[in-house]
């Protein structure tokens, strides 16, 4: 049977396998039923229950994610400061504890997007951002000056920027954060030259 007309879990076995490097033994030992029976399910001559069909998508969810990948984003979530992990659109992906409090805001909860929460000011800052390429691979890193509104009024912070290659092949961006002072905002923004500094590659040479 071509590996195209191989029935739906068929494949998708074949798939961890093949993602994550395992012979048909070490599969069955993580799903707890024996080489035999990993045979049959992979030759489409008898499906899988529904608890190892669970267990099978909870395998290849994590499979889709790397080592590497999963080590960003803990490092994210044991940041001491205010850090913050997003893909394009501007959704977290992980933040760390401290990251609210920093600027001023609850729910900055994974899956949650920064349009909409800050400001127009904000949301604009935020486009602008990311038109200059972070989610593109056109950029090494970017320093961004950030002025949005909460319920406790204005915050003004610097952002360090930098992006990341997931496993996936989708880019993912590094923010590490520091509150400034209204004074230290101006101040900043006359060093600098403006908010938003993108750093190209090119740069680097």
């Amino acid at each position: 049977m071509a590996l195209n007309e191989r029935p739906y879990w068929s494949k998708l076995l074949r798939t961890l396998r093949v993602q994550e490097g395992m012979t048909q033994r070490a599969l069955a030992e993580r799903l707890g039923v024996n080489q035999a029976t990993i045979s049959r399910w992979e030759r489409g001559g008898e499906e899988p229950s529904l608890s190892r069909r669970r267990r099978i998508r909870d395998l290849l969810r994590n499979s889709r994610e790397s080592a590497q990948d999963r080590l960003l984003k803990m490092r994210v979530q044991y940041s001491a400061w205010p850090t913050s992990l997003v893909r394009q659109g501007a959704v977290f992906i992980a933040t760390s504890p401290s990251l609210a409090g920093e600027v001023g805001a609850d729910g900055l909860d994974e899956g949650a997007c920064i349009y909409g929460r800050f400001g127009a000011e904000a949301d604009e800052r935020m486009a602008q951002w990311e038109r200059a390429g972070i989610f593109a691979g056109e950029l090494a890193m970017t320093i961004s000056l950030n002025r949005i509104m909460t319920p406790q009024g204005e915050v003004f912070f610097r952002g360090l920027d930098t992006p990341y290659n997931s496993s996936s092949g989708e880019i993912w961006c590094l923010c590490e954060i520091h509150r400034l002072t209204e004074e230290e905002y101006v101040e900043q923004e006359k060093q600098l030259g403006g908010v938003l500094v993108p750093i190209s590659y090119d740069a680097l040479h």
